[in-house]
């Protein structure tokens, strides 16, 4: 009889970050920063917090996560023209730019017979998942793509994280 007891059981998270930006205000498109690796967070030393840079040791796989919780700081007056789409992007800006991940705004589309009102909800959370293949010198970083939207807003919280994956 084979014996594989105790199973090898790999570290998947041997290479990444883990941090919390706590409040910001925009009013346009903007690098989310500076962010903090305080525990309960961590950084394996790849993220320069206070740029909002995570740059890439190793070649390979990576899962990346955010989740961003907003509130607008001003009542909605007019409605979103139909190409403006604002989200939250994780983008590989150097050596090339490339958008990895993105998560849209929750929008409210109204339309009652003569009125149509596409409106950004007032407070909301945004969530981004996935995984790319990044190459040893990739920086990457947490982006407000406003597009076209000029209502301030405000970051209550985010937590965004990077992690080799095995």
């Amino acid at each position: 009889m084979l014996n594989i007891w105790p199973l090898a059981i790999p570290n998947a998270a041997q290479e990444g970050f883990s941090a919390l930006l706590s409040s910001l205000s925009l009013s346009a498109d903007a690098q989310l920063k500076p962010w903090t690796a305080a525990s309960p967070y961590f950084n394996s030393g790849n993220l320069d917090a206070a740029a909002g840079n995570y740059t890439v040791p190793a070649t390979g796989r990576y899962s990346i996560a955010a989740t961003v919780s907003y509130t607008l700081n001003a009542a909605i007056t007019i409605s979103l023209g139909a190409g403006i789409t604002p989200s939250f992007i994780v983008r590989r800006f150097a050596p090339s730019s490339a958008d990895l991940i993105s998560g849209l705004f929750p929008l409210l589309n109204i339309a009652v017979t003569v009125l149509s009102l596409r409106a950004v909800l007032g407070a909301g959370t945004v969530t981004l998942a996935g995984e790319a293949q990044l190459n040893a010198g990739d920086t990457v970083g947490l982006y407000y793509a406003a597009d076209g939207m000029t209502l301030p807003l405000n970051i209550e919280s985010a937590v965004w994280s990077v992690n080799r994956i095995p």
